[in-house]
Formats: structure tokens, sequence, C-alpha cells
């Protein structure tokens, strides 16, 4: 089942992005976890990073839950709040609304 997992980024986490990058590329690239959808959120000015989107398909929430909390960047305190919400995907992975695209 699809879980989003959104979190919120601390107002002065620059520095811990930095600094936990490489360990969280890591985790991602090792993780068993079928990651379907990630990457960071930015401010408007489309550089700032201000937290971080997963869609993740799991067994149940409580492997969701344990994704999260195994982030080096969550265990390094780079997120303010972490919000884990069971997703649809009504799409299928296809544009679903919209000029359809080759």
């Amino acid at each position: 089942m699809l879980f989003l997992i959104h979190c919120t980024q601390v107002a002065d986490g620059a520095a811990i992005r930095e600094a936990h990058y490489d360990a969280h590329r890591a985790y991602l690239k090792a993780s068993p976890v079928d990651i379907k959808l990630a990457g960071p959120m930015v401010a408007d000015d489309g550089e700032a990073r201000i937290g971080s989107v997963f869609i993740v398909d799991v067994p149940d929430r409580a492997a969701a839950e344990a994704f999260a909390a195994g982030d080096p960047f969550a265990q390094n305190g780079l997120f303010e709040r972490v919000l884990i919400t069971r997703f649809l995907d009504i799409t299928r992975g296809k544009p679903a609304f919209g000029p359809a695209k080759d």
C-alpha cells in the first residue's frame, strides 16, 4: 500500500541537511522499501530546501514509519514534523488530467 511521507524541515536545517546528505542518499539507495517518488520540497525561490516528500509502497503503516524514522535526516533532527498518510494513486502512474504525454 502507498504512503505519502511529508517532512517539514526545521528553520535552521541547512547545515544538518548538508552534514547528513551523503548518509541520507546512501540510506535511500540501500533501502528495501519501494520508493515511488522522492525529493526535496523547496521554497518559492526554487532553491532553499524546506523539507522532503516520499511516496513509498510498503505492507503497512509500521513499515512506512520505520522507513521514515531510519532516514539519517530524521535521526539527526532535520525534520520539525513528519506526517505519514495513506495515499491512493488514482492515476496508476499515468497522467490522469491534462494533455497526454508520449
